[in-house]
């Protein structure tokens, strides 16, 4: 599974992985690759986590990239719950991303960039794509 294979889906809570895709719409399974179920494009919208970007003083910054640096600084500085206060959430923000536009982005989108980390961290998703070694390169080893 990699990053780009994940979508969030209108009207449903968390993430899905794709199986396939259809003219009328997307074939979904959980993160876990149970249940998995057709998805209307009539019905639903369908958010790819690879086009998502959080909103910086200056331009937008991809998702990948922030979920990155909470990697790196989950040692030092761990995510907060995302049901702490709104102060806590825009300040554990600010570490991670300190030019992140504070008027567009909603307390909302700061708890949902942390429940989705804490979801897709431990699946090992986040990582830079040049990090994964190629079927080509394996072969040749």
């Amino acid at each position: 599974m990699t990053f780009k294979e994940i979508v969030a889906v209108s009207g449903m809570a968390g993430l899905k992985r794709i199986i396939a895709q259809r003219n009328d719409g997307l074939i979904l399974a959980d993160m876990d690759g149970e249940n998995k179920k057709f998805y209307s494009n009539r019905i639903h919208l369908f958010s790819p986590l690879e086009n998502i970007s959080i909103y910086t003083e200056e331009d937008s910054t991809p998702l990948l990239d922030v979920m990155l640096e909470m990697k790196n600084q989950q040692e030092t500085n761990p995510p907060v719950e995302p049901n702490s206060d709104p102060e806590k959430l825009r300040g554990y923000l600010a570490q991670i991303l300190p030019d992140f536009d504070r008027d567009k982005v909603q307390i909302s989108d700061i708890k949902k960039l942390i429940k989705w980390y804490q979801l897709l961290e431990p699946s090992g998703v986040i990582v830079k794509p040049e990090e994964k070694p190629s079927e080509e390169s394996i072969e040749n080893e």
